[in-house]
């Protein structure tokens, strides 16, 4: 076999290779791409999953709940947190989600100053780098996993007094890359844009159920919310006590001095219901200044020490600075009934019947005092 026979077969097997090579370079070329295609197709369909469950979802945890496993699955994170923020919540900072469940260490939650958080405040979302800048979102100060994981920050309000944020942090080595980001704030806009729906709703129902003034429950609400009290006392055999309450001489007050005396009256005596009742008693506007208060699991004594308290809490107001030249302190005029066999005081009706019927007795009274319904004694 001569040289020049050996280097003329190598060099066309080189040239054929080329050509091999050459001609199925497209063909790579397709592949990656339909695969690259296939990825795209997956994570659409993977955001339109999401987009379908969150809007069937009912309540705010839900859609938190699902927007942290879709995070976490198609980020491949190591770890996450969304929280919400809130001035006039208790407590203000609010954990949402945490995963892994341990992720979040609750007492430096509760301590958390948010307006030392970059992103909360500027309410734009940032990526912190392991090796950048020793400035990093606060909410890392919470956390169980070190500043050594590569952490984005994603803030977004609800409604107009409530903010949220998603952490998430992705292990060490790895980067915030673009197609990442904006991954997760597609997600997060899909959230955010279920979320305000459903605050929306809540505060449309919220509206049509409460009255405009003072912020209590309006008459249009009172008897779906009564009707249910009573079929809950029934059930489980638990008192019930309804109040009904008068503002005295308000149209007199109302007529001398103006309607927007009478109307911070009426501010002024829900003001004292909210600081008085617990959370599970329901105040209504009745109409005009009358209110009904009703006190679940709330025996008759103990009603009357309850209404005691908004008396003395309301003769405490200090109505001199906004209504000029009041002859006499406003007081009220309160009557009580208990939900019992005796009497026949079953129903709602009759229920009403009975406090409306202690209220009177108070007006013909004297007045600012407290009466409470005695059922007619039988011959």
């Amino acid at each position: 076999m001569s040289p020049v026979w050996l280097m003329g077969t190598l060099l066309g097997a080189a040239a054929i290779l080329g050509w091999v090579i050459y001609l199925t370079r497209p063909l790579r070329a397709q592949n990656a791409a339909r695969a690259a295609l296939a990825d795209r197709t997956a994570t659409v369909d993977r955001l339109l999953d999401f987009s379908q469950t969150i809007q069937g979802a009912g309540k705010a945890d839900q859609i938190f709940a699902t927007l942290s496993h879709f995070l976490r699955t198609e980020l491949d994170l190591s770890g996450l947190a969304i929280l919400t923020t809130e001035a006039e919540a208790t407590p203000a900072v609010q954990l949402r989600v945490a995963w892994p469940e341990d992720f979040v260490s609750l007492y430096p939650l509760s301590e958390l100053d948010t307006a030392t958080c970059p992103c909360l405040r500027q309410n734009l979302p940032r990526a912190f780098r392991p090796e950048g800048s020793p400035v990093r979102c606060a909410i890392d100060s919470c956390l169980k996993l070190p500043a050594t994981y590569p952490a984005y920050c994603i803030p977004f309000t609800i409604g107009r007094k409530m903010q949220a944020v998603a952490h998430m942090l992705l292990p060490p080595g790895t980067t915030w890359s673009e197609n990442r980001r904006q991954l997760a704030q597609t997600y997060v806009n899909s959230a955010h844009s279920a979320l305000t729906s459903l605050h929306l709703l809540a505060e449309a129902e919220k509206q049509s159920m409460t009255d405009a003034l003072t912020g209590l429950y309006n008459r249009r609400s009172m008897e779906q919310l009564l009707q249910r009290e009573v079929a809950l006392c029934d059930r489980h055999n638990h008192p019930l006590s309804l109040v009904m309450i008068d503002l005295d001489h308000f149209k007199e007050i109302n007529d001398a001095h103006g309607h927007a005396a009478g109307d911070h009256m009426l501010r002024s005596f829900a003001d004292c219901v909210r600081i008085t009742l617990r959370k599970t008693d329901l105040a209504f506007r009745y109409g005009g200044d009358e209110f009904v208060i009703v006190l679940p699991q709330t025996p008759l004594i103990q009603a009357q020490q309850v209404v005691q308290k908004l008396r003395q809490a309301f003769l405490s107001v200090d109505f001199s600075q906004a209504i000029t030249h009041l002859d006499n302190h406003p007081t009220l005029s309160i009557g009580v009934a208990e939900r019992s066999k005796e009497g026949n005081i079953l129903t709602l009706a009759a229920l009403l019947s009975a406090a409306d019927q202690a209220l009177y007795a108070a007006k013909n009274s004297t007045r600012n005092c407290i009466r409470v319904f005695e059922p007619p004694q039988a011959a």
